[in-house]
């Protein structure tokens, strides 16, 4: 991998037209993004770190994104520039103008896709030196959050009350956390795979006319348990409409559903972080209700 890539646009010139800049929906760290129109008519998507955790992130990403292209993955946007530290970066458009799609409407055509998308990743073997200054780890065992939430009772309580705001009573109710954290502790979390870990609708812009995908959000990619990865993604498709159980039943793990399930409930339970967005919270409940339900429907099947 090269360590000193040549870019479409300097630095420098990407600069003068941040003043333009279009944000754009989606992601819920505080980094800037948006598009910007350089003045060769070309627009491009700009990702800036604004404080030291969204600069953490951006870093790695950036490292990942130099990492898949050395290896020439054809699932990613290019990237058209970075700064001088390494905390922001272009990136190719993706427009809805030019065919690409970014809702939450998945398709048979654009799971099948986004599939072949994340075995091709699985199939990578990455070096070391792959991820840059940043070994920090998204998912691992020790994010049981299914133990998290057995071990504070603040955390039980606003789980409880956020799951009857949501219509989720029944639910509320019949949560066994003492068993399931027994059972999520069982859990074997693998780390020999190279995985994504947030494919969801807006970080998986799909393209009907040319049945292409391209993966973004590199943050929390790592070595890590493709069954998790598989499950997320799932669970986010079943969100968007697809009957996921039936036709990729062999694609889902009830243990890893289980796991997750804890992991986004711990989330939805945890007090967002100054200047975030509280809409990440309640997608994280859903995620966990819906991670729920495909793991009954999977174990009863």
């Amino acid at each position: 991998m090269s360590s000193n890539p040549t870019f479409q646009y300097s630095w420098a010139d990407i600069e003068k037209q941040l003043g333009s800049l279009s944000a754009v929906s989606g992601g819920f760290s505080l980094a800037k993004r948006g598009l910007v129109k350089m003045p060769d008519g070309e627009t491009i998507f700009v990702k800036i770190g604004a404080e030291e955790n969204s600069k953490r992130w951006a870093k790695k990403e950036l490292a990942v994104y130099r990492y898949l292209a050395s290896k020439s993955y054809p699932f990613i946007p290019k990237v058209l520039s970075e700064n001088a530290n390494k905390t922001g970066f272009a990136l190719e458009a993706l427009l809805a103008e030019d065919g690409w799609d970014w809702s939450d409407n998945w398709t048979v055509d654009r799971l099948e896709a986004t599939l072949a998308a994340m075995d091709t990743l699985a199939g990578l073997n990455p070096e070391n030196e792959a991820w840059g200054d940043s070994t920090e780890q998204a998912l691992d065992a020790a994010r049981n959050g299914w133990q998290t939430l057995l071990d504070s009772v603040a955390l039980q309580q606003t789980l409880q009350t956020k799951l009857k705001e949501a219509g989720h009573t029944e639910l509320a109710h019949s949560l066994d956390l003492p068993s399931e954290a027994e059972r999520s502790s069982r859990f074997e979390f693998r780390t020999d795979t190279l995985v994504h870990y947030d494919v969801r609708a807006d970080n998986c812009a799909w393209n009907p006319n040319s049945k292409e995908v391209m993966l973004v959000d590199w943050n929390w990619a790592q070595l890590g348990d493709k069954r998790m990865d598989m499950a997320a993604m799932l669970v986010n498709a079943q969100r968007g409409g697809l009957d996921v159980p039936v036709a990729y039943a062999d694609r889902l793990d009830a243990d890893a559903l289980q796991w997750l399930a804890g992991f986004w409930f711990r989330g939805a339970a945890t007090p967002i972080w100054e200047g975030g967005d509280e809409t990440l919270r309640n997608l994280q409940l859903e995620s966990g209700v819906r991670s729920l339900r495909l793991m009954s429907k999977i174990e009863e099947s």
